[in-house]
């Protein structure tokens, strides 16, 4: 019998080249998701705009979820890179992780479409995908570690409340996603999933 492939054991780019038409296939997918929503996102017509195979995209993603969990992935790698090259705003560890928590938000508000196909796949129940969710989850972590400290080291309880911050978030952009609640509402929990910052011996600037 065939083994199913999963997100663990697709084919990852290896030369220049496989590379640029891997980032090809996930910017040109991006860009139908934020258009259209998972209904404009026709594997065919992808196949066209990234100028790659047929053949060639369903290797590497056998499925459209295969193809939205290494979007999530991608982005999450992104922003680590762009954190880490950036000085956080704050002088606090709260004041930090809120107004990056506001700005992520604010770019989910920009692209609803995509951030909905995203949150879905994301919210997937099947084992075979739960490698992969894990992986994005804790590079979600590494991003929000990063600016809570701004590059200094994170201990275990800033880390434990750092991952409660960070369900609130999910949880308050998941219900305005469905909504349930308003934009306003989802930036207010999220300021109040914060305050569990505040009680750190390490809130203040590095």
């Amino acid at each position: 019998m065939r083994k199913a492939m999963t997100p663990t054991t697709l084919p990852a780019p290896v030369t220049p080249s496989q590379h640029d038409r891997y980032q090809r296939m996930l910017q040109a997918a991006t860009a139908m998701l934020a258009g259209g929503g998972e209904d404009a996102l026709q594997m065919k017509e992808l196949a066209e705009r990234a100028a790659v195979s047929l053949a060639t995209l369903y290797r590497y993603f056998p499925s459209k979820d295969h193809l939205l969990l290494a979007i999530s992935q991608s982005r999450y790698e992104n922003a680590l890179r762009r954190v880490r090259s950036e000085t956080p705003q704050g002088t606090t560890v709260q004041e930090r992780v809120a107004n990056h928590l506001l700005r992520e938000f604010r770019a989910a508000q920009r692209d609803q479409r995509l951030t909905t196909a995203l949150n879905r796949v994301l919210g997937d129940t099947r084992p075979e995908y739960a490698p992969i969710i894990l992986q994005t989850q804790q590079l979600h972590l590494q991003v929000i570690e990063h600016v809570a400290m701004a590059g200094g080291p994170v201990d275990g309880e800033l880390r434990r409340r750092l991952r409660i911050v960070i369900d609130v978030f999910v949880a308050a952009a998941g219900r305005w996603l469905a909504g349930v609640s308003s934009a306003a509402e989802a930036r207010f929990e999220i300021r109040v999933g914060c305050y569990l910052l505040r009680e750190h011996p390490e809130n203040a600037a590095p």
